[in-house]
């Protein structure tokens, strides 16, 4: 019947899959980031190109809707529909865990697919890490026969993807001198390193590129970043973008918003990250050790409804770094003035991630509500001091809420 339907829509829209190239961009971190470098460095390049998340539907920069997790099989045909008659060349989809559970990819044949870092440390349970990984792999299904796949070679679970997989150009990148695409020479704040092609490519335009470095350099901080880059640089040089126009896309690509997101500010440092698991607080906190500060506020938002599982491992990762980090503060918060029924924070969650702050001796403030929250770190730091804010969907006003607390502090 699944099939059916897809054949039903291919004949009311004329196959639209099969007119543009796809590129789907899967992982457990990274995905909105490496896309959005992906779409920009092809724009750039003079590319069509539209792009496909759960949050957001764009077309040659102009952003048509959102909510696409609601979304059905006939929907994402009439949005490749809308995408065709606008002349879009390339479609970039950000493939999440929810596509894997649903029928919406049937139909799709990925021209390339590009995994950023696969995090199972999360994961505490042996069956749920298979059926993560093999939800991983399943991507693959959807791989056209002479398809191409992007991995990070530095990522053990990247490789485990590859296992028996024929049939397909494989490209790596990574830091690690077995990558096809790595960098040296690198800075983390901000993000500056030489592109390192190690082993000749064929772009799908058939002109060779042979082995040679080129200067990135970006207005992104932290080393997570760093493979993200070279995720994205890989793609476009595949996809015929000369290496001297991607060092200039980079250059003038804009920050992403809450990915390490930099708000703008003559008295404070404020960065904005959807930190969502304990591998993307890791590259937070690392991250920031190479920003200069006074002192430190960290904001979080803890998340709900998803069990205490992760709010138990996101807390640990917390106390492992908040002692060690030069004159830190936390405060957490439920948002309660600000999440939806769906993303609102159960007692038991916001109680165990408590209970290992004190275990590990982590001395906290903490508000229901995110606007009170975020008023603390405002009321107490001084001229550059660093405010973090993270968190997933309870913080997703943060922006919003901290702007106007400065405008009314001012």
């Amino acid at each position: 019947m699944l099939f059916e339907g897809v054949n039903i829509y291919n004949k009311i829209y004329d196959y639209p899959f099969e007119k543009v190239k796809k590129i789907g961009v899967a992982g457990t971190n990274g995905k909105t980031t490496t896309a959005k470098m992906i779409c920009h460095i092809l724009r750039d390049a003079g590319v069509p190109v539209g792009f496909i998340s759960k949050d957001e539907i764009s077309m040659n920069e102009e952003k048509t809707e959102g909510d696409f997790k609601n979304s059905n099989i006939e929907k994402l045909f009439k949005i490749f529909d809308r995408m065709i008659k606008m002349k879009v060349e390339i479609v970039v989809i950000e493939v999440d865990d929810w596509c894997f559970e649903t029928s919406i990819l049937q139909g799709i044949n990925f021209d390339m697919i590009v995994y950023t870092s696969i995090e199972i440390d999360h994961i505490k349970n042996t069956e749920e890490i298979k059926k993560y990984m093999e939800g991983q792999k399943s991507l693959l299904n959807y791989l056209l026969d002479n398809g191409i796949v992007i991995v990070n070679t530095d990522d053990k679970s990247n490789l485990k993807l590859l296992e028996n997989i024929k049939n397909r150009l494989i490209i790596t990148y990574g830091l690690s001198s077995r990558a096809t695409i790595t960098a040296s020479s690198i800075d983390i704040v901000p993000i500056k390193f030489n592109c390192c092609i190690q082993r000749g490519i064929t772009p799908l335009n058939d002109m060779d590129i042979e082995p040679m470095e080129f200067p990135i350099a970006m207005n992104f901080i932290g080393r997570h970043n760093v493979y993200n880059t070279l995720a994205a640089v890989s793609a476009a040089l595949i996809y015929g973008v000369l290496p001297e126009n991607i060092i200039k896309a980079v250059r003038n690509l804009k920050r992403i918003k809450r990915r390490m997101y930099k708000i703008d500010h003559h008295k404070y440092q404020i960065i904005d990250d959807r930190c969502h698991n304990p591998s993307s607080f890791e590259a937070v906190f690392e991250a920031i050790q190479s920003v200069d500060y006074e002192s430190l506020y960290i904001v979080n938002a803890i998340i709900g409804n998803k069990g205490i599982e992760i709010n138990k491992r996101n807390a640990k990762i917390i106390s492992n770094w908040v002692n060690g980090l030069k004159s830190a503060k936390l405060i957490t918060t439920c948002s309660t003035d600000v999440v939806d029924k769906k993303d609102v924070v159960l007692e038991d969650e916001r109680d165990v991630f408590h209970q290992v702050l004190k275990e590990n001796e982590i001395l906290f403030d903490h508000k229901n509500q995110l606007k009170d929250a975020l008023y603390i770190a405002l009321s107490n730091a001084a001229r550059n001091d660093l405010i973090l804010l993270l968190g997933s969907s309870g913080m997703d006003e943060g922006e919003n809420l901290i702007r106007k607390l400065l405008k009314e502090k001012k």
